[in-house]
């Protein structure tokens, strides 16, 4: 398998359905992969107040109190997975913000790939958006896998919408260690010029012309090279918008499984809001796999 290849997953939970459920996908998936499964629950301290409703009186539930009722309910999860492999994953409770703690619980962990199950089933972006799963996604310094579709879903159509950087290759190297695909489509999409910028510049037609006929030149050769680099993928060249591009490929074809690099400064997904990745998880109906540029040196 490939080095890419995550050993250790690290599922998320909050006992509702979904986390049922990406629990259940996750137990499929760890076998196939031969890795190890933690199921993680990050419980928030919540001030308890007292009979009179006085907030001067307010106290702190004991924190002996939540790990044991954190780990008698991760139990109870996992009996309800009995006799499959996700039965086999290890427990694990901890005190903390979930918005803040999840992506730094899981690779405290060991972790190399954290798992989400997403609520909704008909709009994920509108559980995200400021969500534990959004800023779980904003925090996080590992791999992300968010799941939406069901857990016996195959993951037959990938894509891997990629733009040449360093994390829309690590995500195409994780794709092609989880899914088991019928087919694999590799998007590089070429934007127009950017008008606010074409609008301070004022070029004359003959340079604006050139220089577009220059940078579609460098596109094209790059996405060449990319498409040598994976020939288990198809691939396609694309001049449009990135995200109307990606989002109707994603829907004309029916895709399972999207891939995608994300980068930005701080928190690995810090320039999430407005980009690629954000409008994927808002709009698309497929499970996303979302992987950070690597960190330099």
């Amino acid at each position: 398998m490939s080095n890419r290849t995550p050993r250790h997953l690290v599922v998320a939970t909050d006992f509702s359905p979904a986390a049922d459920a990406a629990l259940a996908r996750t137990g499929a998936l760890a076998q196939s992969l031969g890795a190890r499964i933690s199921l993680l629950h990050v419980i928030e301290p919540l001030p308890v107040m007292s009979a009179w409703g006085d907030p001067g009186a307010g106290a702190w539930l004991g924190l002996e109190t939540l790990h044991s009722a954190g780990e008698a309910e991760l139990r109870r999860q996992l009996e309800r997975h009995a006799g499959t492999p996700a039965a086999d994953a290890e427990p694990v409770s901890r005190i903390g913000l979930p918005r803040r703690d999840l992506g730094r619980l899981a690779q405290e962990l060991g972790g190399d790939l954290l798992v989400l199950g997403a609520r909704n089933e008909r709009r994920i972006g509108d559980r995200l958006l400021g969500s534990t799963a959004q800023a779980t996604v904003h925090h996080a310094v590992l791999p992300v896998l968010v799941l939406r579709r069901s857990a016996k879903a195959p993951w037959g159509r990938v894509l891997a919408a990629s733009d040449g950087s360093a994390g829309a290759q690590a995500a195409i190297a994780i794709a092609e260690t989880l899914a088991d695909w019928s087919e694999a489509r590799l998007l590089r999409v070429h934007p127009p010029l950017p008008e606010a910028t074409l609008s301070l510049m004022q070029p004359a037609q003959a340079q604006l012309e050139a220089l577009v006929k220059s940078l579609e030149a460098e596109a094209v050769q790059r996405a060449d090279t990319e498409a040598r680099a994976h020939p288990r993928w198809q691939a396609e060249f694309r001049r449009g918008e990135v995200i109307d591009t990606v989002l109707a490929e994603i829907e004309q074809r029916a895709i399972d499984l999207v891939a995608l690099g994300t980068r930005g400064h701080g928190p690995w997904l810090g320039g999430l809001l407005g980009s690629l990745g954000q409008a994927v998880l808002a709009r698309a109906h497929c499970d996303v796999l979302l992987v950070p540029e690597p960190a330099a040196g």
